[in-house]
């Protein structure tokens, strides 16, 4: 899929890029995982949960700094499907990933599902990370001149 069809399919609309929107939500994201980190003890499925919608909030970012934004029909898959779009094939194994968390997620926010292993709660931080990460270094790369997220590795 390419903007175009985001756009005609009423799925994405052109905003100009916030650097201040993007760097809160990278910040957010990288607290998120925090979150989901603390959580493994406590309830594997929030914690995997949690880890999906960091990778959200910088798909989100990744959004943004292109210059659009998710209109509200299929929000989260179309997050998935623009984040996928632009890493390209050489990260499909992290956004397939990314794309089975949503379904996941689904299942557990609106059937009440607690069908998280710790095995699957660790490796869901491990690619939250990569994710982040990844679009952190791509976001930073198209925009040196902005300090954007006061964090670096």
């Amino acid at each position: 899929m390419t903007y175009r069809k985001f756009i005609q399919n009423n799925l994405i609309k052109k905003q100009k890029p916030d650097f201040k929107q993007i760097s809160q939500q990278i910040l957010r994201s990288l607290q998120d995982l925090k979150t989901s980190k603390a959580n493994l003890s406590i309830d594997l499925t929030w914690s995997y949960t949690i880890s999906y919608h960091a990778m959200i909030r910088a798909g989100r970012a990744l959004m943004f700094s292109k210059g659009y934004l998710p209109t509200v029909k299929n929000s989260h898959k179309t997050i998935v499907e623009f984040t996928r779009m632009i890493l390209g094939d050489q990260y499909q194994d992290i956004t397939g990933k990314f794309n089975r968390m949503r379904r996941r997620r689904h299942d557990f926010i609106y059937d009440s599902k607690n069908h998280i292993t710790n095995k699957e709660a660790i490796s869901s931080i491990e690619v939250a990370e990569k994710l982040i990460n990844e679009i952190k270094n791509l976001i930073d790369k198209d925009n040196p001149q902005q300090e954007l997220f006061g964090v670096r590795d």
